[in-house]
């Protein structure tokens, strides 16, 4: 019985002392410095990877106009021996959101692309980097918009511009692999129009403005919303109050938050 409880009393402390292990721990020593205290969190707050992608999504880089002019065996050969890998990769995650291409056409919002994860699934650095500036000091790995940028330039005809090189290559790569988005919708975001410049509201306007407004230009999906289970919600009720015994109350009935 002695023995019993001196092992109780040992594991109640061996708990006690882990868990003040865990429960002292700040964020930045248990999920590293790029996660934010729980007193520093915001609505301004920024990763630190999302911030460094937008500078250098921003970046218009020097237009390469000399390549060296070497097959893509010899290429893949030529990186595989200076040993070219995931650990030489010094930006991990990128924003495909280039001024070059939002110029021309900027219907969506930036891809984001996780480049270690692709350097690490396809397994060949020259399947994206085919070819390098001429210039020797130039980087093995030159990004794409150093080769590729505006569409149809007659100095360089034999050249596709960024945005078909991007298409191009990730559409690709993603049917000869059977894996992978290959449609618009699955790598980007549809960029909503700010609305400020459509919408023609007063100051502090009723939920009845509020509709009427969005239905000037969103005819069609007010008449689609008539017909959807959220609008056509119906069903016993008997978690609110005053209503238990109403099988019908829900937004087309008793007018719940229907505007």
């Amino acid at each position: 019985m002695k023995n019993k409880n001196i092992k109780t009393i040992l594991l109640v402390s061996f708990s006690f002392v882990l868990v003040l292990s865990i429960t002292s721990a700040t964020p930045q020593s248990a999920y590293g410095a790029k996660t934010p205290k729980a007193d520093d969190v915001s609505d301004n707050w920024i990763a630190e990877d999302q911030a460094k992608a937008s500078k250098r999504a921003a970046e218009v880089v020097p237009f390469v106009d000399k390549v060296v002019d070497e097959c893509r065996l010899f290429r893949q050969q030529k990186l595989r021996k200076m040993k070219l890998s995931v650990n030489d990769i010094d930006n991990s995650y990128f924003l495909l959101d280039s001024p070059i291409i939002n110029k021309e056409d900027d219907q969506y919002g930036p891809v984001r692309f996780m480049h270690s994860k692709h350097a690490a699934s396809v397994g060949d650095c020259s399947a994206c980097h085919h070819y390098r500036p001429a210039d020797e000091n130039a980087l093995e790995t030159t990004r794409c918009s150093a080769c590729h940028q505006e569409s149809f330039m007659s100095d360089h005809p034999e050249r596709v511009g960024l945005k078909a090189a991007y298409h191009l290559q990730c559409m690709g790569c993603h049917q000869e692999m059977a894996e992978g988005p290959v449609d618009c919708i699955g790598c980007h975001v549809k960029k909503v129009p700010d609305h400020a410049d459509f919408v023609k509201l007063g100051v502090n306007p009723g939920a009845i403005e509020v509709t009427k407004e969005c239905l000037r230009c969103h005819a069609n999906a007010g008449e689609d919303m008539l017909s959807s289970v959220h609008w056509l919600w119906e069903g016993p009720s008997p978690y609110t109050l005053c209503k238990e015994k109403k099988i019908n109350h829900g937004k087309r009935s008793t007018a719940i938050n229907n505007y």
